[in-house]
């Protein structure tokens, strides 16, 4: 049986600036891994690559719940360039684009989406990563040159 707290291994660094990090928001670490780790289970059990949650809550929170369109997509894909270089993401949609936006590549350069507005939003992620997009019935072509 495992002990009650286990060494995890990562670097001193991060280690430092995750613990300042989490005490300036008022929590404890130990807390704080818990939650992750019970939610990196919880996803593993759903079917989800555990990484691929990184990318999905970095999407999610530049996007915003409950907003969608163009414009919503635009301004997310500007943010996402943060982290991501165009042709990335354009394999990181096709990860996760699935299971969390209805979104499924179809080829190496086109996705399909029935709904319009995640249509929308997604020609808006892409253009704002850098991509040209451009929509035909319910497939997005994409270019990330």
């Amino acid at each position: 049986m495992p002990s009650k707290y286990a060494r995890i291994a990562v670097e001193r660094s991060i280690a430092e600036e995750f613990s300042l990090k989490i005490r300036k928001i008022g929590r404890r670490p130990s807390e704080v891994i818990s939650a992750v780790f019970s939610a990196v289970i919880d996803a593993v059990d759903h079917g989800y690559d555990p990484l691929d949650m990184i990318h999905i809550c970095r999407i999610a929170r530049n996007i915003g719940i409950g907003r969608a369109g163009y414009e919503v997509g635009v301004n997310a894909g500007m943010l996402l360039r943060a982290y991501y270089k165009p042709k990335e993401f354009l394999d990181i949609m096709a990860r996760i684009g699935p299971q969390v936006m209805g979104v499924y590549r179809v080829s190496p350069d086109t996705f399909r989406a029935n709904d319009p507005q995640v249509r929308d939003t997604v020609k808006g992620l892409f253009a704002g990563i850098g991509c040209k997009s451009e929509e035909w019935q319910e497939f997005i072509k994409v270019n990330c040159d």
